[in-house]
């Protein structure tokens, strides 16, 4: 059995990262609304700002990988530069903050980042030896997934 998954053109993976980067800015900067509310992330270990900050950047990570996947350098290469621009805009975020009154700057925030992306671009290595992507230039080159 081989799952085979679409690789959309390069400006839509593109976009997509754009998108992600730019909800991060946003969350980032703008207090959102009962912000401090929630303590804990689940199962009361972790708080919650840690949680968010770990999706967050693994999502960055995530949409990175998928966006340069078609690359011609080795996959090594690809997830090593996909981990250093993710850490890169968490450390440019954080310095962001520090200049912001409602905001602060934090190196835990940073190494939370720099853990949610570790793990984003292992699993993605890990996906990526059991998927295999095709080009999909349009919705009627869409297939099924599993054969």
């Amino acid at each position: 059995m081989s799952v085979r998954l679409p690789l959309v053109p390069r400006w839509l993976r593109v976009s997509a990262v754009i998108t992600v980067a730019a909800v991060i800015l946003y969350y980032s900067v703008v207090p959102a609304p009962g912000s401090g509310s929630f303590r804990t992330g689940p199962l009361g270990l972790v708080p919650f700002s840690d949680w968010l900050h770990l999706l967050a950047y693994a999502g960055l990570a995530v949409t990175l990988a998928y966006a340069f996947h078609d690359s011609l350098r080795p996959d090594w290469q690809v997830l090593l530069a996909v981990f250093l621009l993710t850490v890169g805009y968490g450390v440019s975020i954080e310095l962001l903050q520090a200049g912001l009154p409602d905001r602060t700057f934090a190196i835990a925030d940073m190494i939370v980042n720099a853990v949610g992306a570790v793990i984003a671009v292992g699993m993605w290595r890990g996906l990526t030896r059991y998927v295999r992507f095709y080009q999909a230039r349009a919705v009627s080159d869409l297939e099924v997934p599993v054969q």
